[in-house]
């Protein structure tokens, strides 16, 4: 009984913080949908809002190209995307990325284990014709960042608004959330 109760006591302290550091990264997404098409704004906003959620840091950066007037959706947008994700120091390259490519100097922070989850409203302004871009998200970006237990069952039809088409949930390695300081009563 002794030997449980150590464990028990860990078990309790809360979600599990690991040594992890800063990896920044650069990416071209070149979005063309069948379901939805979006203004350079929109598709910003949205690729901002997929990035936050999945743990990407705050200081990230996306520049949207469109095809058409900038105003309006747009059938091809490119959007060039800067972005920093939490990683564990040993951990190898990136896919596609060269095994000696030049990185920044890693600054060491604490991770947690969050879980995430894309679906209909999850987060709030994800919506059903969003499905292609999260697919996209996840075909595309998000061998960027430090997952494990990954489930996907994503059903896009094209030309449809599926409202149960987006299904996409893992455990990312995140930041730890920022405490905001009680405002001092004058």
């Amino acid at each position: 009984m002794a030997l449980l109760l150590p464990a028990l006591a860990r078990a309790n302290d809360g979600p599990e913080a690991v040594s992890a550091e800063w990896r920044s990264h650069s990416y071209v997404l070149t979005y063309s949908g069948f379901t939805s098409i979006y203004s350079c704004d929109g598709l910003e906003w949205k690729l901002k809002l997929l990035l936050k959620t999945a743990g990407a840091r705050d200081d990230l950066s996306v520049r949207a190209t469109c095809s058409g007037p900038t105003s309006g959706p747009s059938r091809f947008v490119t959007a060039r995307l800067q972005f920093a994700t939490l990683a564990l120091p040993d951990s190898p390259p990136v896919p596609g990325e060269a095994p000696d490519a030049k990185r920044p100097a890693p600054v060491p922070a604490v991770g947690l284990w969050r879980e995430v989850k894309f679906a209909q409203r999850s987060p709030r302004d994800l919506e059903g014709g969003d499905c292609e871009l999260v697919e996209q998200f996840d075909r595309e970006l998000l061998k960027y960042f430090t997952v494990r237990n990954r489930q996907e069952h994503m059903a896009c039809i094209p030309h449809q608004s599926n409202l149960n088409g987006i299904a996409l949930s893992f455990a990312v390695l995140a930041a730890p959330p920022k405490h905001k300081e009680p405002a001092k009563a004058k």
